[in-house]
């Protein structure tokens, strides 16, 4: 067959996960490719902010990698119009745009000798032999020994395998251009719940965002909410983004194709970070491939960790998790002592 080419691990999706797995491949020697259909750099909806234990992982995995970002360590959260807990971390979060992030991101895995293939993933089969044929909508397929759904949010990949996801959050966001303020602002409040409205200064721009956790896709009341709280803070209104990102956690059903980052519903449960366990699975895929373990096991340590999240997200939203954190949130020493405790606690942690 002319359009048939055979390799051993084909990464669909060029975003974080998958150009990190791709890079830790070709440094280990291992064939392969990644497979996306967007043409960088591209947009993305998405906060950009890295916290400590993120960039510090990605320090470890790429090393040398550089990208713009802005350090923010000034923190603000309010519940209600109740008084702002104001404090600073002791660690900075790194803002990026993720247009750009994502594209230094594919250029140090290109630089690295690394192959990007221009594509959109149409199908996958699992042969007789044990391997994985691949077809992209080009007609243009692929015999793989490992297939790596590093295809964001929308995972065709996922799809189908386990169908749509359960259970997701509704992001939106509003970008104002220039860089107006050097603090991250969050507002709980009732109306939002389950769910907040944010702001993240980013590099050249500040960005609004709004968060709903829930599965009902009720797109126009929550883009009215969101207007609601854009005018409460005194933003004008604009033309706002918005995309689905799926919480449920998933496990592949077939042998030798892994799902990562958000494919595989990896962001935190609470805050809806995603780019460090975008890091942490695509280096676990990388652990499954380059020592012939199950993905189940190298990354079981995050299986249990999301678990974990769905407690901790539940007594939040809580009738008696919202009004304690709510106290606590008087007390900018405790939320400060908190806030630093969980970054070095995960910052330190033997990332194997």
């Amino acid at each position: 067959m002319e359009n048939l080419r055979t390799i051993d691990v084909l990464i669909i999706g060029a975003g974080p996960a998958g150009t990190v797995c791709g890079s830790l491949l070709k440094q280990a020697g291992v064939e392969c490719a990644v497979v996306d259909h967007a043409t960088f750099p591209r947009e993305k909806v998405c906060g950009g902010g890295l916290t400590v234990k993120a960039w510090r992982l990605l320090d470890e995995l790429m090393p040398g990698i550089k990208y713009e970002y802005r350090s923010i360590n000034h923190m603000r959260v309010q519940f209600e119009d109740d008084k702002v807990c104001d404090f600073h971390s002791e660690y900075e979060i790194r803002m990026t745009r993720r247009m750009d992030f994502d594209y230094d991101l594919l250029k140090y895995y290109q630089n690295h000798g690394g192959e990007f293939i221009k594509g959109s993933f149409a199908r996958f089969e699992k042969q007789a032999d044990g391997r994985i044929l691949v077809t992209l909508k080009s007609g243009m397929q692929f015999s793989c020994r490992y297939l790596i759904a590093a295809d964001g949010a929308n995972s065709m990949i996922r799809k189908q395998m386990t169908g749509a996801p359960k259970m997701h959050a509704l992001f939106l966001e509003y970008y104002v251009e220039g860089e107006h303020d050097d603090d991250i602002f969050v507002h709980f409040s009732k109306k939002y719940s389950p769910g907040c409205f944010y702001k993240f200064p980013s590099r050249g721009r500040d960005m609004y965002g709004f968060v709903n956790i829930e599965t009902n896709e009720d797109w126009k009341r929550h883009s009215g909410t969101f207007r609601e709280a854009l005018n409460h803070f005194g933003v004008s209104e604009g033309r706002m983004r918005g995309a689905y990102i799926p919480l449920n956690t998933v496990e592949s059903t077939v042998d030798h194709v892994i799902l990562i980052g958000d494919a595989g519903g990896f962001p935190n449960k609470l805050t809806g970070e995603g780019l460090y366990d975008a890091f942490k699975t695509a280096y676990n895929a990388f652990r499954a491939i380059t020592e012939n373990k199950p993905f189940h096991e190298t990354n079981a340590a995050v299986f249990k960790k999301m678990e974990d999240q769905k407690k901790v997200y539940n007594f939040f939203f809580s009738r008696f998790g919202y009004p304690l954190i709510r106290w606590a949130a008087g007390y900018p020493k405790i939320i400060k002592w908190m806030f630093d405790a969980k970054m070095k606690r995960e910052t330190f942690r033997e990332r194997r």
